[in-house]
């Protein structure tokens, strides 16, 4: 199972359908498919009743979307721990100054925060 496969799941759980699932996650609506397809031969069962006009989920469909939900949310909570870890700071500064009665080196300032955090 794979973290794409959920992401597809429940966009067309929550579009209930593939088409709109496909346009929300920017991909064909073929890719959409065969992921769903995928999913559900790994899991040895239909999670959506298709018809040609309706998609809807299956009982098994509607116990794996909380499921899927909560490990696509673990899976975003590890990757922002990991990068708070590495304790990197990244972005750009964008700086207003104005004139002020104390003088502040503020090309020092800037040059300091860059030797510590070198990626801003």
């Amino acid at each position: 199972m794979e973290l794409r496969q959920l992401e597809h799941f429940i966009a067309v759980a929550e579009e209930l359908s593939f088409t709109r699932a496909a346009r929300r996650l920017h991909v064909v609506q073929s890719a959409v498919s065969a992921a769903i397809r995928s999913l559900e031969r790994e899991l040895g069962c239909a999670l959506f009743e298709r018809t040609s006009q309706q998609v809807r989920l299956t009982g098994a469909g509607a116990a794996l979307l909380p499921e899927a939900r909560a490990t696509l949310h673990a899976a975003q909570t590890a990757q922002d721990a990991v990068r708070a870890a590495q304790d990197t700071l990244r972005g750009t500064v964008i700086v207003g100054a104005m004139a002020s009665v104390e003088v502040v080196d503020l090309p020092a300032l800037l040059g300091q925060l860059h030797a510590r955090h070198p990626a801003i």
